[in-house]
């Protein structure tokens, strides 16, 4: 039927042709007039004027007065850049400053007159030597961000483009309307405040201004609180100060490193129609840090390139050492994957050291000190999407995450610390914390997850063993949600050093597994072999394990706060008996002077009654 109806249909088509062939002819219309007012090219000197301030980098930047110019090599074109969006100073209530708004990939291309700043997507892959990558091409077409018109041409016919509404305008992939959850944008507000171009990269900040309309104030019932991350501005207008970075990407792609599911990391996914199967896989690379060992031959070698962290300048000066002790606390995991000072802390230049020196320059990655009442910390890290290659991380430290550490160590082992009895707790100890958590984060941003099954993976008795703690440490995986050893007993005279989650066997082996060189192999492909038998040893070694939240519920072991794994009811207990004894801690700890309200004994029953309750 269908063929007949297609025949019909042709024939329909054929006869209605001939009978308006046989119609009088009628005047065809006029086709719409084409605009030849297209802006001339100007004289260079005409457009870079001498009123410009020039900065040369990656492209050769000017400002002209108000407007911004970006003169680009033609070698730059047609090349990848990752575009960072970071909102550096907030309004009151909606999120940090230096908090990651979006990335993602652009590349400039010429076409005729005009300059087209493209978003590029590699969600979908093919290798271009493959018949099937034309097809791929067309169903994954790159989209037109913003179109300029080249007001002039530089040395080397390097195009010169004005910018400057791709900053004062609102570009909705560069946009931090829906974070601020604003209604409007007012160009009139929104200026270029500071631009920077560097050798392989180029820093833009710009003040936004949005609107949101006043409403008259809710009535009835009090409504729920707005879940963090989700709030809005205040209605009235809200300036924010915008960071971009445009940063290359890597001309020539790292290798990637093919995901397996036994080991922890963060990945990146492309369905891949170049694959010899008989469909389109999806292709999981890991995130990792492109290291290459300066001697090849060497079971251990320094680095080509060090993964380099800096500490936030408004870090307060006591807890810097503490910070840098966190970083540098992974130099010894690298080294099992043959790899010696892979990872430095650093300080952060002064003002006279380096005046363009910026924590939301993505060309360094920061450990940031956020004064926020947040209590938390945060490890995001920006990866190349083609390969999963991290190229920066900023980690957020907020300042009240020192609140949530005094009340977890009080409640958990302040019975077995001498040191939490009194409040505050000592610079010393409170240092301590402040390393774990730093520790923690920095191995999000080497691109590790949560690990909750490690603590599950020793058994209970280990738990209150000094000699295997000082060794093992009483959990596996410093990216495990264990907390502090409340199993242990004053009895049991284990080393204060020792009731702090550490770097642990687990870490060593994910790291050496994400890192480790492997010899003769050429692509992601040749390296599965011996993923496989690296992925095997945790066959024969329980604490090798892992596992997360995500699969909760199929894995008894996978939990969060808990510590052992062959009698959680023995566990429970002893951690009872602890909490007992924090009772009668609570008062003197907390005692205050006269008149003064009762809030620290109010906060830290509350944390002890959940404790209790949770375990």
């Amino acid at each position: 039927m269908n063929h007949s109806f297609l025949v019909l249909g042709l024939v329909f088509c054929v006869t209605a042709v001939g009978q308006n062939t046989q119609a009088p002819a009628e005047a065809a219309p006029t086709p719409p007039v084409r605009s030849t007012n297209v802006p001339e090219i100007r004289p260079y000197e005409k457009v870079i004027t001498s009123e410009a301030k020039s900065d040369p980098g990656i492209f050769l930047v000017h400002r002209v007065k108000e407007k911004i110019y970006y003169e680009m090599p033609k070698a730059e074109l047609g090349k990848d850049f990752l575009w960072v969006s970071q909102i550096r100073k907030t309004t009151q209530g909606v999120g940090y400053g230096g908090q990651m708004l979006d990335n993602r990939v652009v590349r400039w291309e010429r076409h005729g007159s005009r300059v087209l700043l493209r978003g590029v997507s590699y969600d979908i892959v093919a290798d271009p030597k493959l018949a099937i990558a034309q097809a791929v091409q067309a169903a994954n077409n790159n989209s037109i961000l913003m179109a300029f018109q080249i007001e002039a041409l530089g040395a080397d016919e390097s195009p010169v483009i004005d910018v400057t509404r791709l900053f004062t305008t609102e570009v909705p992939e560069f946009s931090a309307r829906a974070r601020l959850r604003a209604r409007g944008f007012d160009a009139s507000r929104s200026f270029v405040e500071r631009l920077k171009s560097f050798p392989s990269n180029i820093n833009v900040q710009v003040n936004h201004t949005f609107t949101s309309p006043i409403e008259a104030l809710p009535t009835g019932p009090p409504q729920p609180a707005v879940p963090v991350g989700t709030e809005a501005m205040r209605p009235g207008t809200a300036t924010v100060l915008m960071h971009y970075s445009m940063v290359k990407l890597p001309e020539e792609p790292m290798k990637p490193r093919l995901a397996d599911y036994r080991v922890g990391l963060f990945s990146v996914q492309q369905q891949d129609y170049g694959v010899e199967e008989h469909r389109a896989p999806k292709r999981t690379y890991i995130t990792r840090w492109r290291l290459e060992k300066k001697n090849p031959e060497a079971p251990l070698s320094q680095p080509v390139k060090r993964i380099e962290y800096y500490v936030d300048p408004a870090t307060p000066a006591k807890w810097v050492p503490y910070v840098k002790r966190g970083i540098e606390s992974w130099q010894k995991p690298f080294e099992a994957a043959g790899f010696r000072n892979a990872i430095v802390a650093k300080d952060a230049p002064s003002v006279t050291e380096d005046p363009e020196w910026s924590p939301e320059d993505a060309r360094y990655s920061v450990v940031r000190w956020l004064p926020s009442t947040v209590e938390n910390a945060r490890g995001p890290h920006v990866h190349d999407p083609r390969t999963g290659e991290i190229l920066e991380s900023d980690i957020m430290m907020y300042h009240n995450v020192m609140n949530l550490l005094r009340t977890w160590y009080f409640t958990q082992v302040g019975p077995l610390d001498r040191r939490a009895r009194t409040l505050p707790l000592p610079d010393e100890l409170m240092g301590e914390l402040i390393e774990y958590v730093t520790a923690h984060e920095v191995g999000h941003t080497l691109g590790f997850q949560h690990n909750m099954k490690s603590s599950s993976t020793y058994s209970f008795d280990k738990l209150r063993d000094p000699a295997w703690l000082k060794k093992m440490s009483h959990t596996p995986s410093i990216m495990d949600y264990s907390r502090f050893n409340y199993v242990a007993q004053p009895e049991d005279n284990i080393d204060v050093r020792d009731l702090i989650p550490r770097i642990g066997p687990y870490d060593e082996y994910a790291v050496m597994w994400a890192y480790k060189p492997i010899a003769g192999a050429v692509t992601p492909d040749d390296e599965k072999k011996t993923l496989d038998q690296w992925a095997r040893m945790q066959d024969d070694t329980p604490w090798l394990r892992f596992s997360t939240r995500k699969a909760m519920g199929s894995d008894p072991g996978d939990q969060t706060e808990a510590v052992g794994d062959s009698d959680p009811v023995a566990a429970t207990r002893l951690g009872l008996k602890n909490l007992e004894r924090v009772m009668n801690m609570l008062i003197p700890a907390t005692s205050t002077r006269a008149g003064e309200p009762f809030e620290d004994l109010e906060e830290f029953y509350t944390e002890h009654w959940a404790s209790g309750r949770g375990r």
